[in-house]
């Protein structure tokens, strides 16, 4: 559930994206300003757990699936104002809740070039008890304040501002895709990693593609009131670029030789590599290291295919885009946050 980048993105941080994240940035600050008053008001020294949440939000993030929710809203039709910037950063915190969850299953030292919330505080319940298990503290406190945020995400879904009855429909595509991530992430642990590449595909769109770009896409366009036929054109677009977002995230993983490749994660560039390198050599990649695993990846050519795989599915939601026929501004937008999944080649 990692965004980092991959490669040379084809472009720079569009005015798509550029325009709507200081808005979604300054509602989540509001909200979690709040929310601090709320909890520090009966004991202060419950407000640091609100703290790691506005730490972790500041820390950076592109913000793409509140981007994603906002135009998938004007897509159907809304009209911009405060409302539908309230329910997008709501995603915001839904994708806080994943990664610091997503953290501490990975056990990732770092997010967003900061500590992760479990090493963070690790580290400051090690400064306070020494002798205590700060590592274990460290993971439990975590575990809450990923909890805490899913919970923020909801309440700030539902206060957004939109007429109960308007919110009825996108709260159930919002939990449907609570449900693939959970499905998705499940599939990543207990699959093994010499997966087929159709299951590695499965799980990238379910894990990842879910809840990055096809659910706040339609759960913008319910919110605005959008058709079962826009829903589908949306669609067309949102699935392959979903997938290309995961894969995207893989083939990062395996030009910066990160620890997850140590983990043997079921991904769809591994799925490539056994397919590759043939029977009887695929026994061999069970046993190397990050940087071993990274070299036979880059070697058995899986990881420009798995890049060739990733344009290719840029490309054909673009494609699907330019048949939706939707109105000039959304079409654009979407097209310019298509263009940042895209790759180049891999830097030897």
């Amino acid at each position: 559930m990692r965004a980092r980048a991959a490669g040379e993105p084809v472009t720079a941080t569009p005015p798509s994206l550029q325009a709507i994240r200081p808005r979604v940035d300054e509602e989540l600050r509001t909200f979690l300003d709040l929310r601090r008053a709320e909890v520090a008001g009966p004991d202060p020294q419950a407000a640091p757990l609100v703290d790691e949440l506005i730490r972790l939000v500041a820390a950076g993030g592109k913000r793409i699936r509140p981007a994603m929710c906002y135009w998938g809203y004007r897509a159907a039709g809304g009209e911009d104002d405060r409302r539908i910037i309230r329910a997008a950063a709501a995603l915001e915190l839904l994708h806080t809740f994943a990664i610091i969850h997503d953290d501490v299953m990975d056990r990732s030292p770092v997010r967003r070039g900061v500590p992760a919330t479990h090493e963070r505080l690790a580290e400051e319940h090690r400064r306070r008890a020494p002798e205590g298990d700060w590592a274990h503290a460290g993971v439990s406190i975590a575990i809450l304040a990923g909890d805490l945020a899913a919970v923020y995400a909801d309440r700030m879904f539902l206060e957004s501002g939109f007429p109960p009855e308007r919110l009825v429909e996108p709260k159930r595509r919002y939990d449907a895709m609570r449900v693939d991530m959970a499905a998705g992430q499940f599939l990543e642990l207990t699959s093994a990693a010499d997966v087929e590449e159709p299951l590695a595909r499965r799980i990238s769109s379910l894990k990842t593609g879910s809840y990055t770009i096809g659910g706040p896409l339609l759960i913008g366009a319910a919110l605005a009131g959008g058709s079962r036929e826009l829903d589908e054109r949306l669609s067309n677009y949102a699935a392959p670029l979903g997938e290309a977002f995961q894969v995207r995230d893989d083939v990062a993983g395996v030009l910066e030789e990160e620890d997850d490749l140590a983990q043997r994660r079921p991904t769809v560039v591994l799925a490539k590599a056994r397919e590759l390198v043939g029977p009887e050599r695929r026994e061999g990649l069970a046993v190397l290291g990050p940087a071993e695993m990274a070299g036979a990846l880059r070697a058995s050519g899986a990881l420009d295919a798995s890049i060739a795989h990733v344009n290719g599915l840029v490309d054909e939601a673009l494609t699907a885009l330019s048949l939706a026929g939707l109105a000039p501004e959304p079409t654009t937008a979407l097209g310019e946050l298509a263009g940042l999944v895209s790759i180049g080649p891999p830097s030897r």
